[in-house]
């Protein structure tokens, strides 16, 4: 089958496109497509620790149920993370931090690129 990329470029709350793509990656494995979710710009900020929404489902629990769905490869730019000042130690799942030339070469291997 296909190889997905999910780029996540959104914060986790104040809209729901944080939550369709997580769901959209989680989706894809159903239909047999290898999916990898990369986490660029402010969607880094889903990666934050302890954190409380008021209205929404935490989001933190979308994200770690992925192994489930053999979604295993998540990636993390790594300018953003510094730019938000998050640790790779500090985030609920497990994350490759890239470099931009390493996150650019590593989306050029997949089949299909959806970005949220």
């Amino acid at each position: 089958m296909a190889t997905i990329a999910v780029i996540l470029t959104n914060p986790p709350y104040g809209n729901t496109n944080a939550s369709e793509g997580v769901e959209f990656a989680l989706a894809s494995t159903n239909y047999g497509h290898e999916c990898s979710v990369f986490f660029v710009g402010a969607g880094v900020l889903q990666l934050m620790a302890n954190q409380q929404p008021a209205t929404q489902k935490h989001h933190a629990k979308q994200l770690k149920v992925m192994p489930f769905y053999d979604i295993e490869d998540c990636y993390a730019c790594a300018a953003s993370l510094l730019k938000h000042n998050i640790s790779v130690d500090t985030v609920p799942i497990d994350i490759h931090p890239l470099t931009p030339d390493e996150l650019r070469a590593t989306l050029a291997t997949f089949d299909h690129t959806v970005t949220f």
